[in-house]
């Protein structure tokens, strides 16, 4: 396997596919996309993404998806777009208060997916994999990567 950030974007972007699938059918009576679930996903967890930029390159889709899912999400009020202070071309992605009834059950079925899935992984490997996903951030971060 060779060892590029292509090819962890790319597992990342399948497993967070996967998880958005699962959670489109169990959250069906609240008639959300796949993406506009992974975008819900990303968003609470992390406060620093706050642009459709950093959307599509962390979730790795098009534009016009991104775009798409936040017309969405603004049309079902979850989610609020606020022009930057700082730089008025910049629209800052924010979650409305709407969004947490929403979130919560998102967490909560993340949990189960989470126990379904990693049942036979023990937690030596997962720790492993944290602390080596955490090496490869501290890396980016010490190297003047931006929005990690």
């Amino acid at each position: 396997m060779k060892k590029n950030v292509e090819n962890l974007l790319s597992s990342f972007a399948k497993i967070r596919r996967f998880y958005a699938n699962e959670l489109q059918n169990k959250l069906e009576k609240e008639n959300l996309t796949p993406n506009e679930i992974s975008i819900l996903i990303l968003l609470s967890n992390n406060p620093s993404v706050t642009t459709s930029s950093q959307l599509v390159y962390f979730l790795q889709v098009s534009k016009g998806l991104v775009s798409r899912s936040i017309d969405g999400l603004v049309k079902k009020g979850l989610i609020q777009c606020v022009q930057d202070d700082k730089d008025r071309r910049v629209q800052r992605i924010v979650l409305t208060p709407a969004s947490k009834t929403i979130t919560v059950k998102i967490t909560n079925e993340v949990r189960k997916i989470n126990d379904r899935i990693l049942k036979d992984i023990s937690e030596e490997e997962i720790i492993q994999m944290e602390s080596t996903i955490s090496k490869i951030i501290e890396r980016f971060e010490s190297k003047g990567g931006r929005n990690v």
